[in-house]
């Protein structure tokens, strides 16, 4: 990587916006926390709280409530983007999704336009885990077996019907 990409001031700037923007939405979230990687910045650990699949060992799917997903920013993410270069799936490693691969650390969360927000990959994610969102095709599917599943269990979806942003509430109190 060249030194004249590491210092671009518009990824830089660029990177400075995603950071506060994502930070405010975890911050106005019950379901979401996220956390710049100490480690390798542009990168963030999303730890998501909501409901979603997983497969037991037994080929039981259950419910689960902890999820994890590494996203990085790479300096031609302004021109290029790839969601199998910006997203890793961290876990749990027997999510049971279509769009999420069983076999590779990989999430798909579509076509990702370069310069896709922080903000707006969070939501498409929570939208993946939560089922709100999913691949009904299994020539297209990551996850083959559990897109056929989701088509034969669609009753079942969406699995977390509560939003990732906290709502607020406008209350007026009046003295009678």
């Amino acid at each position: 990587m060249s030194e004249d990409m590491e210092r671009d001031p518009i990824y830089e700037a660029y990177l400075a916006r995603q950071f506060e923007e994502g930070m405010a939405l975890a911050q106005a979230s019950d379901l979401l926390e996220l956390m710049p990687s100490p480690v390798a910045p542009p990168h963030f650990i999303a730890r998501y709280r909501c409901k979603g699949l997983i497969r037991a060992r037994d080929g039981e799917i259950s419910e689960a409530d902890r999820f994890e997903v590494g996203i990085w920013f790479p300096p031609t993410y302004l021109r290029r983007a790839d969601s199998f270069e910006v997203l890793r799936w961290f876990g749990p490693a027997n999510v049971w999704h279509p769009n999420i691969s069983d076999k590779l650390p990989l999430i798909c969360v579509g076509r990702l336009a370069p310069g896709t927000s922080l903000v707006d990959l969070l939501y498409q994610i929570f939208e993946i885990i939560t089922y709100h969102k999913y691949m009904p095709r299994e020539d297209d599917a990551l996850n083959k077996a559990a897109c056929a599943w989701a088509r034969r269990n669609q009753d079942r979806f969406p699995v977390d019907r509560r939003p990732l942003k906290r709502r607020k509430l406008d209350l007026e109190a009046t003295r009678v």
